[in-house]
């Protein structure tokens, strides 16, 4: 409707928000849109995951794996960790009675010495995951390498557009690019990500650092480990 003007999307999210993206790239080169791009900062699981267990100074006992990105993904994108790692996992919904369940999974498998992957989300989440959903997303997308916060680049960790659809990539066509900020002073957000530090370790935490008033992005999303430790510490 408004041809005049360029329109750029900023793609954010993890597996679970990348097919809507890819689906609407589809979508615009096969009705000839040619004033929509899409800056990609999306990023996918395995990767930053076995980034993490490759990192000396963790101790990893067993991953909680999410269960809404498993929803597309399915459960076999884990499958390596208990394979290479001897580490256990759990994909699980955030209900709860879903973490509490995950929770007791990983600790019968410890306890069995069995490293596999156990899927107690078997409402929702299907071994293959969604087929149709992951098609569109190979598609459109290639794996990157990725900026995260607090760990630094991981490669293969991000997704850009393929070559069949650079038109609709906003940093081939229009030179825009996603700077790296650095984390506010004080801010432990990258450390409590990786594990190596507990939300209350931070000294913003809970003092200028609220949901009402965040300062890290572990406090500013509601899913935020920071975000959760704030809403029940007093639990």
């Amino acid at each position: 409707e408004e041809h005049d003007k360029e329109f750029v999307f900023l793609g954010i999210g993890f597996e679970t928000t990348v097919p809507t993206v890819a689906a609407t790239i589809e979508s615009a080169k096969a009705q000839g849109v040619t004033n929509f791009s899409v800056l990609s900062a999306h990023k996918t699981m395995p990767m930053a995951m076995r980034a993490l267990l490759d990192s000396p100074s963790l101790r990893i006992d067993g991953f909680l794996c999410p269960g809404h990105v498993s929803v597309i993904t399915g459960t076999f994108i884990y499958e390596f960790i208990p394979k290479e790692y001897g580490i256990p996992c759990a994909v699980t919904g955030f209900e709860p009675l879903d973490i509490l369940l995950g929770i007791r999974a990983l600790l019968k498998m410890r306890v069995e010495n069995r490293y596999e992957v156990e899927n107690v989300y078997a409402r929702a989440v299907r071994a293959e995951g969604n087929e149709y959903a992951r098609r569109i997303v190979e598609s459109v997308f290639e794996p990157s390498d990725a900026e995260w916060r607090g760990i630094g680049n991981i490669p293969g960790s991000g997704l850009t557009i393929r070559e069949e659809y650079s038109e609709f990539d906003a940093a081939r066509r229009h030179g825009v690019t996603i700077p790296n900020i650095e984390p506010p002073r004080g801010c432990l957000c990258g450390e409590v990500l990786r594990g190596a530090k507990e939300p209350f370790d931070c000294p913003l935490f809970d003092k200028v650092c609220n949901p009402q008033s965040p300062i890290g992005a572990c406090m500013v999303s509601s899913e935020g480990a920071c975000s959760a430790a704030w809403k029940y510490r007093r639990a």
